[in-house]
């Protein structure tokens, strides 16, 4: 059997790339309604949910289907699908996916594929899938467009019909590729969002449990997560968390690691020097994570750390912060097999064994200035 042209054409066989079809600006106004709707779901499910009940006014072809899959294409790990039955899908997994020349074409070309571009309606019948599953819903036309992620194709929308005296024409193909970079967008940014969640997570639960002087300010929101440490240093001062807004004001939109030192009353009318340091968070832009200190909270763990060289300490200080062997190698532009190596230097050094007891040891100490360090 021919493979699926990425040329449409009606069953005549006439070429029908050049059509125009008049409901093409209300399709494109359906088609930016289904963008907006689909950025508001809160997860994939809800995403097909929003998919199946918008695609209709943008799609002429009654039956649609999502897949998302992460091994080229081999098995779906997500679908949703609209006018057809949970048994054709379960099929076309089992013995359809295998042998879907369409499915091939549009991974090869990274372009929508239609069925019958180059074959005829009793060729595309007499086909191994064709008889293996689609014949369960006489579909007719297939269309097949990828969902393209960073280059990569992670999935397919596809739309298919039953009639026989229907038409695939160029608006279909051009609005089919509209749709999967529609969902493609959506579903990134949507896993994107997991993924930065995931991390801030881990970040309030790191604050959850730390003794550490530390205070989180996410993206959204104006009310700091902080740290028993940080609660009971601020309880200190006359000022009280109220510094915290300018701490936050001072630093901005920073995107690097940022030293600050500030004159403090206490409440007992002494004076004192607040240390902070501020950090962006990787994958929250406008995130912040403060570490503070007193000069005159300075213990054991100072003089533990002059052992360390100027590297070893900012890469001590980014450890501390809870960043990964990566994004130190990103933050201070070395490989990451040259910060493992100074965080087991580290360790040597300090004679500890985890990142969790040099994170105490850090935060048990206010900032130094680089002459301090040994080079």
């Amino acid at each position: 059997m021919r493979s699926p042209s990425l040329r449409p054409t009606d069953l005549s066989g006439h070429d029908v790339m050049e059509r125009y079809s008049p409901d093409l600006a209300s399709r494109i106004a359906a088609l930016t309604r289904l963008h907006v709707s689909l950025t508001e779901a809160g997860d994939l499910d809800e995403l097909g949910e929003v998919y199946i009940q918008h695609i209709s006014a943008v799609m002429n072809l009654p039956m649609s289907a999502i897949y998302l899959f992460d091994d080229g294409g081999r098995t779906a790990e997500w679908y949703c699908f609209h006018n057809v039955s949970s048994r054709f899908m379960t099929t076309y997994e089992r013995w359809g996916r295998q042998v879907d020349e369409g499915l091939r074409a549009v991974l090869a070309h990274a372009r929508p594929v239609y069925n019958l571009a180059d074959q005829t309606l009793a060729e595309w019948r007499q086909s191994e899938l064709y008889q293996r599953v689609v014949r369960m819903e006489n579909m007719v036309h297939v269309l097949k467009a990828p969902i393209v992620e960073r280059g990569r194709i992670i999935g397919t929308v596809d739309f298919a019909s039953d009639a026989v005296r229907g038409v695939v024409d160029a608006d279909d193909i051009l609005l089919s590729s509209a749709v999967a970079q529609v969902v493609g967008a959506v579903v990134t940014s949507m896993r994107q969002r997991d993924e930065v969640h995931r991390h801030l997570n881990a970040y309030r639960h790191a604050l959850e449990t730390s003794s550490a002087a530390v205070v989180f300010f996410g993206a959204d929101s104006v009310e700091p997560s902080i740290t028993r440490g940080a609660a009971e240093l601020l309880q200190e001062l006359h000022e009280g968390a109220d510094i915290l807004y300018r701490l936050l004001r001072d630093v901005g939109g920073a995107t690097a690691v940022v030293h600050r030192s500030y004159l403090v009353r206490m409440r007992n009318g002494a004076k004192d020097v607040l240390e902070c340091t501020s950090r962006p968070v990787p994958g929250e832009p406008g995130a912040q994570l403060f570490e503070l200190d007193l000069e005159s909270s300075r213990d054991r763990g100072a003089a533990h750390l002059e052992v360390l060289s100027s590297r070893e300490y900012d890469v001590a200080g980014l450890v501390a912060a809870g960043f990964t062997d990566k994004e130190i190698a990103d933050e201070l532009v070395l490989s990451q097999h040259t910060v493992r190596q100074h965080v087991k230097n580290i360790y040597g050094k300090l004679d500890i064994s985890s990142r969790v007891h040099l994170t105490r040891m850090y935060h048990g100490m206010s900032a130094r200035s680089d002459s301090a360090r040994p080079d």
